[in-house]
C-alpha cells in the first residue's frame, strides 16, 4: 500500500480528472464497479484538503472505500459504504443521515 501522503495526491488527481464523481478502493485506488454507495455520516461536509484528509482517515479505520465530486468550486469528500442490496443501502443511508444514496451501474442517486 503507497504512504498516506501517496494516497492524499493520487486522490487529489483523480478529483481533477473525475469531477463529477468517482468512488475507489483505499488499498489500491482501483474504482468500485458495482453496488450502492452510501456516505458515512462522520465525513458529512468534509470537502478541499482538511475534508479529504478526515474522509481518508475514516475510510482507512473503516469501509476501505473513498469517494467525492466537485460541486461548485468545492470537491466534497466521503468516506463510502458499498451495499449490494437496495433495502440495506437505504437503511444505511437514512442511518447515516444522507439525502441520497448512489447505484454504480446504473447512475441512479436514490433521494430518501
Amino acid at each position: 500500500m503507497p504512504s498516506n501522503m501517496n494516497i492524499i495526491e493520487r486522490l487529489k488527481q483523480l478529483a481533477d480528472e473525475n469531477p463529477n464523481g468517482f468512488t475507489v478502493y483505499t488499498a489500491n485506488l482501483e474504482p468500485v464497479k458495482s453496488g450502492w454507495v452510501v456516505a458515512n455520516k462522520e465525513t458529512q461536509n468534509c470537502f478541499g484538503d482538511q475534508g479529504l484528509i478526515k474522509a481518508l482517515g475514516v475510510a482507512l479505520n473503516s469501509s476501505k472505500t473513498i469517494g467525492g465530486w466537485k460541486e461548485k468550486e468545492l470537491f466534497y469528500w466521503d468516506s463510502v459504504m458499498i451495499f449490494f442490496d437496495e433495502d440495506e443501502a437505504t437503511k444505511a443511508g437514512i442511518e447515516n443521515e444522507q439525502i441520497a444514496i448512489y447505484h454504480i451501474e446504473t447512475n441512479y442517486l436514490k433521494f430518501l
